[in-house]
């Protein structure tokens, strides 16, 4: 039996599809007339076999419309959920919230067990990785510090995006396609892949399997998809776009680490939230502002070009040793700041040490090629024991920076 007739009658709803059937079918007359017919005796035998005959043909005729019919009204509502979900999706701008939004509809309405959605990113000098970013279902720790090369013999996921092409992958412990650390890694058996595209560039790529239900993924399961992801990666894509809007308000142009006012706004909030549930001030919060020792002579010496290379990746720096907590900032020219919450002094003093090493060791490279050295004086205070208020906190800080200049530069002063 082809597959339009396979499945017509299964599942729950099995007394409402046989029901339907009765309703729509064309064989009730011809039964009525078969019945007839048959038990009539004068009817030569022959015509009642051919009238049986008839029926039959009939009978199977509309078990197949019926189940093309139940096939079109199921690829109906998919189309039309799909043009639903679009415009739920078009309306966030969050990006957290329209991963959300796709990996939740693919389970509850697409009928898939586990998501699992892969991005571009940057990390470092490797370019075009394409690192999981979101996931249901999917245990997203064994996968915090995996991504795939942007390289179609790396495994299926990269091959699909390049490619622009979905794959259904039916044994993955046996595709030479399949890099089998990944596959080991979430147990993956039958899974299927599809590109996001928005606009004609890939903006990731979806992956989605049935580990739990064991549904095996068809290939008619591909347009629905394909149509669902492309909408999902134009969702994705405005979502981006309103977040690099949003972090252009709050970040320093060059140097893509906080600016100036937000550091002052997170650091009056950082105070009120203290003064508010900490009356007792056990609670810390520690500052460290760092300046750039003798950053004018690196700039008449190498160019300006170079001088911003320097800020640049002193910024890359801070932002690689501080935690996600603390709020590194560009505090003006040569200087930046770290606000460090829920640290005391002797953590801040560890900290600004590390830094002070981290960058006195690492290799600046100048326009011309020439390697050089730069070093950093540093100031720090903590709340409360050097000050209680925002204003205060920071002089006490560049007080600090200052005596560090003073006596010799490339030094830490705690006060």
């Amino acid at each position: 039996m082809s597959c339009a007739y396979a499945g017509v009658f299964r599942g729950e709803n099995m007394i409402k599809h046989i029901l339907a059937f009765i309703k729509r079918s064309s064989s009730l007359f011809i039964l009525v007339l078969f019945m007839v017919m048959f038990f009539n005796g004068h009817l030569p035998e022959a015509l009642r076999y051919g009238a049986f005959f008839v029926l039959m043909l009939s009978i199977l005729m509309d078990i197949r419309n019926f189940g093309l019919f139940n096939q079109i009204l199921d690829s109906n509502r998919k189309l039309q959920y799909i043009d639903e979900l679009t415009s739920a999706m078009r309306q966030s701008i969050k990006l957290n919230e329209v991963l959300e939004l796709v990996m939740k509809n693919l389970t509850t309405e697409l009928g898939y067990d586990r998501v699992l959605i892969f991005s571009f990113e940057h990390r470092g000098y490797r370019k075009d990785v394409l690192a999981p970013v979101a996931g249901l279902n999917i245990p997203m720790e064994k996968l915090e510090n995996f991504f795939f090369k942007y390289d179609k013999g790396e495994d299926i996921v990269p091959k699909s995006a390049i490619e622009k092409k979905p794959y259904i992958v039916r044994n993955a412990r046996e595709d030479h396609r399949c890099s089998q650390s990944f596959v080991e890694l979430l147990d993956l058996t039958e899974y299927i892949v599809i590109p996001m595209i928005s606009k004609n560039v890939i903006v990731g790529v979806l992956l989605a399997d049935n580990r739990t239900n064991g549904r095996k993924i068809l290939e008619d399961d591909l347009m629905p998809l394909i149509m669902f992801s492309n909408q999902g990666a134009m969702a994705i894509e405005n979502a981006r776009l309103y977040e690099k809007i949003e972090a252009l308000a709050v970040t320093d142009g060059l140097t893509q680490v906080y600016n100036h006012r937000y550091f002052q706004d997170s650091l009056k909030a950082e105070l009120n939230r203290l003064e508010r549930y900490y009356k007792e001030s056990t609670e810390k919060v520690s500052l460290m502002i760092l300046d750039i020792d003798n950053f004018k002579k690196y700039n008449d010496a190498f160019g300006h070009q170079s001088g911003d290379t320097v800020l640049t990746e002193i910024g890359l720096i801070l932002k690689g040793l501080s935690r996600k907590v603390d709020v590194v900032a560009r505090y003006g020219g040569e200087e930046f700041v770290v606000m460090m919450p829920a640290t005391p002094k002797e953590g801040a003093a560890i900290f600004a040490e590390r830094v002070r090493s981290g960058i006195e060791n690492y290799k600046f490279e100048m326009r011309d090629g020439q390697v050089q050295s730069v070093t950093v004086s540093i100031g720090v205070s903590t709340y409360s024991e050097d000050a209680k208020t925002p204003q205060a906190l920071i002089e006490k800080a560049d007080k600090n920076l200052y005596l560090a200049k003073s006596e010799g530069k490339n030094r830490v002063v705690l006060g």
